[in-house]
């Protein structure tokens, strides 16, 4: 379309170039945008809702970039979300540039490359949540590594440990026979069974498209795109974890989701002072009448209607954000009200029930993930893209049982720093160990580096990617000149 542009420019005659002059330098402008950032493979009739998330992201950021605007504050939310570490460095360039204008650039970012080529840094921690909240390094990435109480530093300072055994391939495996949906090309591709599998590859080369729209549907009785999927029967169940979020409900907290408020409820319903006024398990919810505050029904806060603007939500004027009446809250379990326990994160919950085995073992899970920040009655809807995923892969874990199960993961690792991946790629691997498959679509370098299985496709994006470039151990990948995602490890 550019070319055409430009070849449209010369051609015209003058008269004529005059009454067109301004649309033309436009379509100049936009399109050359696009192709810097990557995405000149692209349709113009393609549409939106077939874009990768790489590519959504960065054509968002086009209408940004490349603008002649100075004097700007630009803040941007992790801008590499989705994107390929060739992808991030050609996006890091654009930054560069819109900072060599004249304007600021500030980005809430985990990405090392981008860190890297970052001006200043400033790290907060030292944990997540009631632990976090303060400044503890600042500086170039240089100055950070010399500071003891910067987390990003310390994990910059010391060496990655190497994977050096990979699992055992059994010889059981799973294949998608002539993918051929979206822009894949005839490829027929094998997932060895009761490993940990790394789907790679840069912006819209067909990762999403293999995983999610072939292998995960190889079970549908009418086959769209793809001849067929074998292998798929040696699995119990096949678990999507996406980015979408696990509740839309306000009602629906960490100690619901987990299945630990019910006997939580349960022991407050078995103190003394809860027998002796004849208070059952029911009164200490907050989703049903009974004990709960009938002002806010148990939520702590009430919602304003604010006409012509956003709801607002305030506390509740009754029960002062408590949930219950005064009569529940006075029933107390190791000093703790039931609202205490909602309002105290999994880490005060393993000293709150220490002494109880069945929900010790949630809790311990959840703190050994990363996840010991979280309160428990915190709202599913306020928890980011890998709280959610790592909840739920929890989750699954705890109700295993003797299943087998084939897991198709959509970047785990969004949202998440180099020390949570350390702890995500801990509960993966406790899945595999326990016999079942992992499948992921994944970017980021430390997970692909720590996988037993690497498929990269490409060799880019749109119709020029679609084909496997590479397949084996990390090793093996990096030693294919073929593959891309093999020089960055």
């Amino acid at each position: 379309m550019l070319k055409w542009t430009i070849h449209l420019e010369k051609e015209l005659d003058k008269a004529s170039y005059l009454i067109v002059e301004n649309f033309i330098q436009d379509l100049k402008t936009k399109l050359s945008r696009i192709k810097k950032i990557g995405l000149g493979y692209l349709t113009l009739d393609r549409q939106v809702i077939t874009l990768s998330g790489g590519e959504a992201q960065r054509l968002r950021l086009s209408a940004l970039l490349d603008s002649a605007l100075t004097g700007v504050l630009y803040i941007m939310d992790e801008p590499t979300v989705g994107l390929h570490p060739k992808d991030t460095l050609g996006l890091v360039s654009v930054l560069k540039r819109l900072r060599d204008l004249g304007n600021t650039v500030l980005l809430i970012e985990h990405d090392v490359d981008v860190m890297k080529e970052a001006d200043y840094i400033i790290d907060i921690g030292p944990k997540a949540g009631t632990l976090g909240g303060t400044v503890v390094g600042q500086g170039t990435i240089e100055e950070l590594m010399e500071q003891e109480n910067s987390i990003t530093g310390t994990y910059l300072r010391e060496e990655e440990e190497k994977k050096e055994t990979y699992r055992e391939r059994s010889g059981e495996k799973i294949t998608v026979h002539h993918a051929t949906v979206h822009n894949l090309k005839d490829v027929t591709v094998t997932f060895p069974v009761q490993c940990l599998t790394a789907v790679t590859g840069v912006s819209g080369s067909g990762k999403s498209s293999l995983v999610f729209e072939a292998l995960a549907k190889g079970n549908d009785k009418i086959h769209h795109g793809f001849e067929s999927v074998t292998g798929l029967d040696q699995f119990d169940q096949t678990i999507i974890v996406g980015q979408s979020p696990l509740s839309r409900m306000k009602r629906s907290n960490i100690a619901t989701y987990m299945d630990v408020f019910t006997p939580i409820r349960n022991m407050f319903a078995k103190v003394k002072e809860a027998k002796d006024r004849n208070l059952t398990a029911k009164h200490f919810s907050f989703n049903t009448a009974g004990g709960r505050c009938e002002n806010c029904q148990g939520l702590g806060f009430v919602t304003s209607n604010m006409l012509f603007f956003p709801e607002m939500e305030v506390v509740c004027p009754v029960c002062h954000g408590k949930r219950f009446k005064q009569d529940i809250l006075s029933v107390k379990y190791n000093g703790y009200s039931v609202n205490d326990v909602l309002e105290s994160s999994v880490q005060d919950c393993l000293e709150i029930f220490e002494e109880e085995k069945k929900v010790r073992k949630i809790f311990e899970l959840l703190d050994e993930i990363g996840l010991g920040y979280l309160k428990m009655g915190q709202t599913l809807t306020t928890l980011s893209g890998g709280e959610g995923q790592r909840l739920k892969l929890a989750k699954e874990l705890l109700k295993q049982g003797n299943k087998r199960s084939l897991y198709l993961l959509d970047e785990p690792t969004t949202g998440l720093h180099p020390n949570d991946v350390t702890q995500l790629l801990k509960l993966l691997n406790r899945l595999v160990d326990a016999g079942n498959t992992v499948i992921m679509v994944e970017h980021n370098s430390q997970m692909i580096r720590a996988s037993d299985w690497v498929v990269d496709l490409g060799p880019e994006g749109g119709e020029a990617g679609g084909q496997v470039m590479a397949e084996g151990t990390p090793e093996e990948i990096m030693k294919n000149k073929n593959s891309l995602t093999g020089q960055y490890l």
